[in-house]
């Protein structure tokens, strides 16, 4: 492919300092991306729905979250983020469950479903994050995730190369909200325009980051993702470095 780079708004390469990364469908996925997975849960509780309608429910219910925890100062827990999620995706979907009804059957559906599925750290992380540490790069993760994610990402082989594993529990702020952002800049001691944010969640990856002036690349693996016109794009995390 034509080499691409990051550049500012007068064309000219950046000086890019610090690469973060999203964790779950970014450096580790699973053998179904979430749509899937939540398409064919979906389904396994009785609702034949199209993948197309899934597609677009789940990215306005997730615009819905992004807009609410942009607007708090606090965390929003993830609890609340995970039933207001439900919610919208419910009514999106006209189906005649919602709430924490919803919220169970369709735990007990992924648990079936993922039991027959693998996760897996993407192939193409480890040699992708070797080579932009040999560039002098400092590495981060800013995820959504429990506390335990640095015991996660070491049991994985992952943590060694990272300099900063910022997680919103252990932060007290989440994705899109720009304090778990400022709080990973501060670790490795860089500006938001000199870091690049990798992620696969438009609404909590590409706007977060853009909104305290990082660097979006959002990582689509399948091309289907909804607003990908809207911001650097990647099919495979090792097209990350014709960026840099």
């Amino acid at each position: 492919m034509a080499k691409r780079e990051l550049k500012d708004r007068w064309g000219k390469p950046l000086k890019v300092k610090a690469v973060f990364f999203d964790i779950g469908g970014t450096l580790v996925c699973g053998s179904l991306k979430h749509l899937d997975l939540l398409h064919q849960a979906l389904v396994v509780i009785g609702y034949k729905v199209a993948r197309d309608r899934v597609l677009e429910a789940n990215d306005l219910a997730r615009r819905a979250v992004a807009r609410r925890r942009r607007r708090i100062a606090v965390r929003m827990d993830a609890n609340d983020a995970s039933r207001m999620w439900l919610d919208h995706l419910a009514t999106g979907l006209g189906l005649d469950i919602d709430g924490a009804d919803l919220e169970r059957e369709l735990a007990l559906a992924i648990r079936q479903i993922e039991a027959r599925s693998q996760e897996q750290v993407d192939p193409e992380a480890p040699p992708l994050l070797e080579r932009l540490r040999a560039r002098q790069l400092r590495l981060g993760v800013i995820s959504n995730w429990a506390a335990d994610l640095p015991d996660y990402l070491a049991e994985r082989g992952l943590a060694k190369y990272f300099d900063a594993i910022i997680a919103s529990e252990a932060v007290g702020s989440s994705k899109p909200h720009r304090q778990i952002f400022l709080h990973g800049l501060t670790v490795v001691g860089c500006s938001p325009d000199e870091a690049v944010h990798v992620g696969d969640d438009y609404w909590a990856d590409v706007v977060g980051a853009r909104g305290i002036g990082m660097h979006p690349v959002l990582l689509d693996r399948d091309g289907e993702a909804v607003h990908s016109d809207d911001c650097l794009t990647i099919a495979r995390l090792g097209e990350l470095e014709y960026l840099l």
